[in-house]
C-alpha cells in the first residue's frame, strides 16, 4: 500500500481522534494505520506517542473491555478472554482486566440467563432442557463447572 502524504502531526492528530472516541488497543491503532497506508516506522512512533500523552492504554482498554462485554452482552470470562486474546492483548493484563468482575454478579448473571433461557425452551424432557441451557450458556462463555453447580441449584428450587 502506498503511503499518504500526510505530515506526522496530522497522523497523531487524526490517531488521537479515533483514540478519543472510545477506548483502543495497541492492536486497533496498528489497523488502523495500516488503513492510512502508513509503514512500520510511523506506527511504533504513533504507539508510542499516543501512550505518553494518554490516548492509549491496554490496560483501559482491557478493563473497559471487560465490563462493557459482561454487563451489555452478558458474556462469561471465555468469550471475554477470547476477544482480547482477538485484540494481541497479553495474558497478564486480561489477567488483571478481569479482576474487574464480581464474582456474586458473575453467578447471579449466570443465573439470570439460564432462567431466561429456560422460559424460551419448548423441549420437556428434563434431561435435554439441561442440555440446551448448559450447551446455551457455555456458549456465552461460561465455565461448565459452575453452569452444571447453578443448573443443580436451579433445579433444586423448582
Amino acid at each position: 500500500m502506498k503511503q499518504r502524504n500526510l505530515s506526522r502531526a496530522e497522523i497523531y492528530q487524526k490517531l488521537m481522534r479515533y483514540c478519543s472516541y472510545q477506548d483502543r488497543c495497541s492492536a486497533d491503532i496498528a489497523k488502523k494505520i495500516k488503513l492510512l497506508g502508513l509503514d512500520n516506522e510511523v506506527l511504533e512512533d504513533a504507539l508510542n506517542f499516543l501512550k505518553e500523552e494518554g490516548f492509549l492504554d491496554d490496560l483501559r482498554f482491557a478493563k473497559s473491555y471487560v465490563r462493557g462485554k459482561f454487563r451489555s452482552n452478558k458474556w462469561g470470562v471465555a468469550k471475554i478472554k477470547e476477544g482480547l486474546y482477538a485484540k494481541k492483548i497479553s495474558k497478564a493484563i486480561i489477567d488483571e482486566a478481569l479482576l474487574e468482575l464480581d464474582k456474586e454478579s458473575y453467578e447471579k448473571q449466570l443465573l439470570n440467563i439460564l432462567l431466561k433461557k429456560d422460559k424460551l425452551l419448548r423441549e420437556e424432557e428434563p434431561y435435554e432442557r439441561k442440555q440446551k441451557l448448559a450447551l446455551y450458556a457455555h456458549s456465552k462463555g461460561y465455565e461448565l463447572e459452575l453452569i452444571w453447580k447453578t443448573l443443580k441449584e436451579l433445579n433444586q428450587y423448582k
